[in-house]
């Protein structure tokens, strides 16, 4: 089978890990505490990583959770909307999980940690096995399902479109949230000379991102000004 990703797939991953507030961690995988009301789960950050650090105090966090050197975290810039990001490429982070990376993103104005994202699959891995990307979607949902999260604020299993699975979305008291997304695309067969054979396309699982988020109803990212235009 082909598995070249499509311009339209890595435009979907780049939207997602940018832009997944306009959707309306695992004990020790992420930092999802039990507290508040009836010891209702918290969603603070990811590991030792916590909204509300600045650059220099997520780095310290990322040394912490995986020992890595600097050298091997990247900085990148998002120019539409003027965040920045800290991004490390980890493997086994849980057991039986695929390479994964994961993108600590820091606000316009405040500067301060506002989320993570963890993506699996595509583009982070150039072949990508659907099945084991179905199974950390599942092992990562029935986890978070356990936690106690409001009904009235958790969706599951729900189809956005053909090409973008809910497989977990939750709020917690605050208003943050833990959003999980199973990405597909349309994979074409291809004959022993290479040839594509349409007629044998298959939807297959591509990649796989869950996001904790600080402000999802008002992200701390640049926007113009009501009326300024």
């Amino acid at each position: 089978m082909k598995r070249s990703p499509t311009v339209a797939v890595i435009a979907l991953i780049g939207a997602l890990l940018f832009n997944v507030y306009a959707t309306n961690g695992l004990a020790q995988e992420s930092n999802i505490d039990a507290e508040g009301s009836e010891d209702a789960p918290q969603v603070t950050g990811f590991r030792s990583a916590l909204f509300g650090m600045t650059e220099s105090q997520t780095l310290q966090a990322i040394d912490r959770d995986f020992e890595i050197s600097k050298n091997e975290i990247a900085k990148q810039s998002n120019p539409e909307e003027r965040t920045s990001s800290l991004e490390a490429v980890i493997a086994d982070i849980f057991p039986g999980s695929d390479l994964a990376q994961i993108a600590y993103i820091h606000g316009y104005d405040t500067e301060k940690l506002i989320q993570i994202n963890i993506l699996w699959g595509l583009p982070v891995t150039d072949e990508v096995d659907p099945q084991t990307l179905v199974s950390t979607a599942n092992v990562l949902r029935n986890y978070f399902v356990q936690l106690g999260f409001d009904p009235g604020s958790t969706v599951a299993n729900t189809f956005v479109n053909d090409g973008l699975l809910i497989v977990f979305r939750a709020v917690d008291e605050q208003g943050r949230m833990v959003l999980l997304h199973l990405i597909s695309q349309e994979i074409t067969a291809v004959d022993e000379e290479g040839n594509e054979k349409p007629e044998e396309s298959t939807i297959q699982p591509v990649s796989l991102l869950l996001s904790y988020i600080e402000n999802p109803k008002n992200p701390d990212i640049f926007q113009i000004e009501k009326g300024k235009f």
